[in-house]
Parts: C-alpha cells; sequence; structure tokens
C-alpha cells in the first residue's frame, strides 16, 4: 500500500448485497469509486463502519404493508479480515467520546485490489451502549448518528495513524464523516506543537476535501451544541482551546445547534457538487462557499447486463447491429421479468412496453406522480393495442411513516385483479435487483421535483443497457438534451406529461415494428442512450475530473 493514498470517508459503502452496510445512491457511488480505483490501480483507501445488522432489509405482509427485517451480518461470509497487529492480535484504536474512552477495532475487504477498512464498536471492555453504536445504518436518533460519525471520522484518521498511512487527501463523502478535519488537526499539532490552533487548522484545510450530495438544509447533520460540548469537549482540551472555540466551526443562524455540514464546508480546501445544476443550486444556498461541478458516474462494468456487454463490449466503440442489440436487451428483459416472479409470483409478458420506477423512496423523488389519476393509468396499463406495465421498487425509512403508508397503498393497487398483470411492487430493492431492473427495463421512469435531486445515478445505469429516459430535469439529467434520446417531463406536470406519452409518442414508437418486428426508431434511441453514458457518465470520467480539479 502507498503511503500517500487518497483515503475516502463514506458512511456507507455499497459492494455487493452480502455487506449490506448501505442504505442508496450515496453508497452504491462510493462503491463504485472504490471498484474504479482499483481498475485504475489508483493509491485509494475507503474508511466506514462496519454495522452488525443489515440495513433495512424490507418484507411486505399479507395487508401490504413494509416490515423491517433485520439479521446479523457474517463476517466470514463478508469477506473480512481483523486488521492485526505485528502479533497478529486485532488493532485497538481508543476513541474519546465525553468522559469516556471507546474502544474500537477494524475490518479490512479488498473491493478489488482497493482497501476498505471498517471501523467496529462491538469490543470487550465497552458499555452496551457503546457496544452498539455500530449496530445499524441510519438508525436511532440524532445522538446515536452522531456517536457513529465521531466513530468514522475521529476513529479512522487515528487508524491511518497506527497503519502509518498519511493520506494525500482526506475526501469526506458527505458531511457526516467531517469529524476527520477535528482528529486530523489534533495530529498536525501533535507532529509540530509550535504551530497554533489556526495554523493546524489551516494546514489540514489544505488536505480536506468535500463531496457535497445535497442541497437541504433544514436540520441536516445537526446536533444540539450542548450535546455537541459534552462529546466534543476531549477534542477541544486535546487542541488546547475552549469548547466554544471549536463548536464556532460548526455555527449556523441558530444558536442552539452544531452543523457537521457548516464545519466540512468552512475546513475543506476544496469542495465539489455532483452535478452541474446542483453546484449552482448549492452556490445560492451557501454564497459563501465554491462548489466544483464534477457530475457522479457509475462503474459501467458493474451495470452493464452480460448479454449487451457480449454483442456491445465497453472496449469496442461502435455499436453492434441493430438486430443483436435487440436480443440482447430482449434476453435481458426476460432475465428481469424471471426475476419480478421470483419476488412476486407474477409472470409478466415481455412483449408489453415495460415502465420501470425504482429508487430510495421519499417525497422529493415522487414516486406517486404516476399514480396521480388512477383511473387514468388503468386504461393506459390495458390500451389493448399499445399496453403498458409498470414495475416500482424502494424502500421507506423506518421512520417514514407517509413512506410506508403509500407502500401499504401500492400494494393494494398490485393485488387488484384489474392491475395484477400489468403492475407489481418489487419488495426488497437491493443490488441484484437494481441490477436486473436497470438491465431489462424499457423505460426507467424519473420524477424528482427539480431542484431536490443533487445527481441521480439510476438512470445512468438504465441508460447505459439501452433503457430510454422518462425524467423531469434535474441533477445529471439536466446537462443532456433528450430529444432522441428519451422524452423530458415538466416538474410542474409531471403526471400528465407522464400519461401523455404513455398514451402517445413513447408508446407509439416501442409497438412500432419493422419487417423483422424490430422497433428501429427505439433501437436508435437505445444506442445513442448507451453512447452517452459509456462516453459521459462512468466512474473513469469522475475519477479523472477528481484528479483534475479535486487531488492537485
Amino acid at each position: 500500500m502507498p503511503l500517500n493514498p487518497i483515503a475516502y470517508f463514506s458512511l456507507e459503502f455499497g459492494i455487493d448485497d452480502s455487506l449490506p452496510i448501505f442504505a442508496g445512491g450515496l453508497g452504491i457511488l462510493a462503491g463504485d469509486m472504490l471498484l474504479e480505483a482499483s481498475q485504475q490501480q489508483k493509491p485509494f483507501i475507503g474508511i466506514g463502519l462496519f454495522y452488525h445488522q443489515a440495513y433495512l432489509q424490507q418484507f411486505i405482509t399479507e395487508s401490504g404493508e413494509q416490515v423491517e427485517g433485520r439479521y446479523k451480518i457474517e463476517v466470514d461470509q463478508s469477506h473480512l479480515q481483523p486488521v492485526t497487529n505485528q502479533a497478529g492480535k486485532p488493532i485497538i484504536i481508543l476513541v474519546p467520546l465525553g468522559k469516556r474512552i471507546i474502544r474500537v477495532r477494524a475490518w479490512k475487504k479488498l473491493v478489488g485490489q482497493t482497501p476498505l477498512y471498517l471501523l467496529d464498536t462491538q469490543v470487550k471492555g465497552n458499555s452496551i451502549d457503546d457496544y452498539n453504536i455500530c449496530n445499524q445504518l441510519y438508525t436511532g436518533n440524532k445522538e446515536h448518528r452522531f456517536k457513529q460519525e465521531v466513530v468514522t471520522g475521529v476513529g479512522g484518521v487515528k487508524l491511518l495513524e497506527v497503519l502509518k498511512i498519511s493520506p494525500a487527501y482526506f475526501h469526506l463523502n458527505e458531511a457526516h464523516c467531517a469529524l476527520a478535519i477535528i482528529q486530523a488537526v489534533i495530529q498536525t499539532r501533535e507532529t509540530n506543537s509550535r504551530l497554533s490552533f489556526p495554523e493546524a487548522l489551516e494546514q489540514t484545510k489544505k488536505k480536506s476535501l468535500l463531496t457535497n450530495h445535497t442541497v437541504i438544509t433544514d436540520g441536516y447533520n445537526t446536533i444540539s451544541k450542548d450535546l455537541a460540548a459534552v462529546y466534543l469537549k476531549p477534542y477541544a482540551q486535546a487542541l488546547k482551546i475552549t469548547i466554544d472555540d471549536l463548536l464556532r466551526l460548526g455555527k449556523t443562524k441558530d444558536p442552539r445547534v452544531f452543523s457537521l455540514n457548516q464545519l466540512v464546508l468552512s475546513c475543506s480546501v476544496r469542495i465539489n457538487a455532483v452535478s452541474q445544476l446542483h453546484s449552482r443550486i448549492a452556490k445560492g444556498i451557501w454564497p459563501e462557499f465554491s462548489f466544483i461541478p464534477i457530475t457522479n458516474g457509475i462503474f459501467l462494468p458493474r451495470w452493464l447486463g452480460k448479454p449487451m456487454a457480449k454483442v456491445w463490449p465497453l472496449t469496442q466503440n461502435n455499436p453492434c447491429s441493430k438486430e443483436k442489440l435487440w436480443q440482447a436487451h430482449l434476453q435481458q428483459k426476460r432475465i428481469m421479468l424471471k426475476m419480478v416472479k421470483q419476488r412476486t409470483g407474477i409472470q409478466m409478458q415481455e412483449k408489453i412496453l415495460t415502465v420501470t420506477w425504482a429508487r430510495r423512496l421519499t417525497d422529493y423523488k415522487r414516486p406517486g406522480a404516476i399514480l396521480k389519476d388512477i383511473g387514468h393509468l388503468e386504461l393506459i396499463l390495458n390500451n389493448p393495442d399499445r399496453p403498458v406495465q409498470l414495475l416500482m421498487a424502494g424502500k421507506a425509512h423506518p421512520n417514514d411513516q407517509r413512506g410506508k403508508r403509500f407502500i401499504k397503498d401500492l400494494n393494494r393497487f398490485c393485488r387488484e385483479t384489474k392491475y395484477r398483470q400489468r403492475f407489481q411492487f418489487i419488495p426488497n430493492y437491493n443490488i441484484a435487483v437494481a441490477q436486473a431492473l436497470t438491465g431489462g427495463s424499457d423505460i426507467w421512469l424519473n420524477t424528482p421535483q427539480r431542484g431536490l435531486e443533487a445527481c441521480g445515478t439510476s438512470g445512468m445505469k438504465a441508460c447505459l443497457n439501452g433503457v430510454l429516459q422518462m425524467t423531469t430535469k434535474d441533477g445529471w439529467t439536466n446537462s443532456v438534451e433528450w430529444a432522441k434520446l428519451g422524452w423530458t417531463l415538466d416538474s410542474d406536470r409531471v403526471s400528465e406529461d407522464i400519461y401523455r406519452f404513455l398514451e402517445g409518442g413513447a408508446a407509439k414508437m416501442y409497438y412500432q415494428r419493422s419487417q423483422l418486428g424490430l422497433p428501429i426508431d427505439w433501437i436508435d434511441y437505445m444506442i445513442r442512450s448507451s453512447a452517452l453514458i459509456r462516453k459521459n457518465y462512468s466512474t473513469a470520467q469522475m475519477l479523472y475530473q477528481y484528479e483534475k480539479e479535486l487531488y492537485l
């Protein structure tokens, strides 16, 4: 391992379904990032937490309600190896947390050739509360989350020091990891005691980078100032400053709260937004900071279906014949429909135009947009000449009662006889389900409220496989001219536009066939769509821009 790699901190990593320590796009991006670094043999390591319980395994009851199942993640099945010292004993990191010190161990997993270190508080000697800090991702209250953020940031930097790794940069994937900066400042002052706190902070800032993924401001990554003071007091003492001086780094307009987001924004030398539109919106929210627009990408080998990769390899610029491309698409569609039957018991039809909405289930993504007028939707699904079938998938956070009610209503619709063969909800959305849906759908439906989706990469994965986009212009999709690629939805009349396209141009193009039974115009759209992602929206392109604009 090179001594000066990029240390990439993230609260979640989506590597594979055997290690479900991720909730959505943030974690999948982190996983893709490590895979790309491995493929390019870049000096890169990941730092995160090992959660002992899988994140939100979704089950649907007979009444259609979401139930969160939990199971313990087995270390052996996840191919994790303990991080040990020369004597072969586990390395123990000591992390101050208020008046007590917690014991943290680490696990290592190779993602390709890129090492991922996962910190773990289930260590003998910790209290029950501290033992369970790493019980599960995104559960508990703000205080519990803050403890996880202390372990990630502080523990991660301490682990690197023990391993004698001095990162070229601390690259923080969202503000969850902000406290890495505080520990790095402590180490800087320990190395050179003559430095004042401002001097050590400035020196550390030169090595600190942030990728911002959100434009949400209300209550985001905040904790009460009083509680933050309790937990962070030992770090102020180590820095030989007052706790008020330390908390001032996370100062907001509300004097009662401490903001990790504000801390990391003010203490990073460079910040990147994850799309062009996101950078402009973020600048409007935080005008005192600059946001470098580097659009997220996807790790192409992970998301291109095998049938499609066989006829149009990633190493080949020119596409294969239209007939071969269409046959590969149908093969991937059959794989998808087989998965649908396994999970729902319903056999849907290969010949029918299939529209999919699948992603993290939250209000601003507007999962209910296509359901606004159920009567109208029923006519579209059961059109005798140009029928449509709809697939939906996604998880509601355990505390999101509105999202859970939506899932219950959704499953009630799916079980009605008149919708059953045309409309299904796929339970327990995970990487395998995502690969099947992005590989085999005909249309990928993307409906976020404009200005709230920082990037959104699920559509990239579908587009790579020739799945056409029906999307509002937000995040990465705002930078694309969708004429002859897909269909643009007006964010203010999204439901009406979906119905209009599925009754008109989209359905007509799909069902219009040549003498050989090929939808020629549709395939042309597919070719242009896949070419767009291959050229502009890969993690290879993203990492190239990181090296050019962040890792200076």
